[in-house]
């Protein structure tokens, strides 16, 4: 009878360790987000990049949209190089751009016509939260949910869902609303689409070593589709087959210092205007 009671005790135990495990779910995603994004509040230099593809058809012609932008950035003295790539329609632009400290304020360098010009680029928040594409995406999520730990690029990382405002629809459903002309009659279509939207979620993924975030994916294909079925009365038909956003961020506190080019440094000062 002692045998059989210890027995039993030791089932008892199993039974209450594995449920233990089950409603525990993991580490707790709310607390691994927060400490990720307070961290990033403070990163000295980063390299990062973000891309966005979107492709659809418009009263059945197909049109094909993507961009990226690569940054390097530090804190102390504060400098931010930007190489921006977009494809649209076929027709490509890229774009090189450097915001520096110059006698304690930010000075901003871009190329327009092949020509460097330089101005002022006022109170500009210069904080990693502001100034890294990666970053200002995060501020768009309202919740997360713990998936799993996996390998990403041959480490551990904690894959967290977050469930994203629809603002980050806001560029792609700019574009398409542009394109196939639904906001010639009528500035609040853009606002009324967004507040249509369906449930939004993506991917953050945190380094389970350092807690630092290092990246975001998000297929939104099926949100953009469902906001633009729901339009009563519309004579535009339109039919999302891609709406993708993916980010990256590394060389946190190791990345190269931003220099400006030798032909940039000779640059003409213009008058900001706005």
């Amino acid at each position: 009878m002692k045998r059989i009671n210890r027995i039993f005790s030791a089932l008892l135990f199993l039974a209450a360790a594995i449920m233990c495990n089950a409603c525990s779910g993991g580490p707790d995603a709310g607390v691994l987000f927060r400490e990720a994004k307070t961290d990033a509040d403070s990163i000295q230099s980063c390299s990062a990049d973000i891309s966005q593809n979107l492709v659809f058809t418009a009263n059945g012609a197909q049109h094909v949209y993507s961009s990226s932008n690569s940054i390097t950035y530090t804190a102390k003295p504060f400098a931010i190089k930007s190489v921006q790539k977009i494809q649209n329609d076929g027709i490509s632009s890229d774009n090189e751009t450097y915001t520096l400290t110059e006698n304690g304020k930010p000075s901003f360098y871009c190329k327009p016509n092949g020509v460097w010009q330089k101005t002022d680029a006022g109170n500009l928040d210069t904080s990693p939260a502001a100034q890294v594409d990666i970053l200002r995406v995060l501020n768009n999520a309202e919740d997360q949910k713990y998936v799993r730990e996996t390998t990403l690029h041959s480490r551990k990382v904690h894959k967290i869902e977050l469930k994203l405002s629809s603002e980050i629809l806001r560029s792609a459903v700019e574009n398409i609303v542009t394109v196939s002309g639904m906001a010639e009659n009528s500035s609040t279509v853009v606002p009324a689409l967004l507040n249509g939207a369906p449930d939004l979620y993506g991917y953050c993924y945190i380094d389970a070593g350092t807690g630092k975030i290092v990246r975001i994916e998000a297929d939104l294909t099926d949100a953009v589709n469902q906001i633009f079925k729901n339009i009563d009365g519309s004579s535009v038909s339109v039919h999302v087959t891609k709406c993708e956003l993916s980010g990256n961020i590394d060389k946190i506190n190791s990345a190269p210092s931003v220099t400006l080019p030798d032909d940039a440094k000779s640059a003409s000062s213009i008058q900001a205007y706005g």
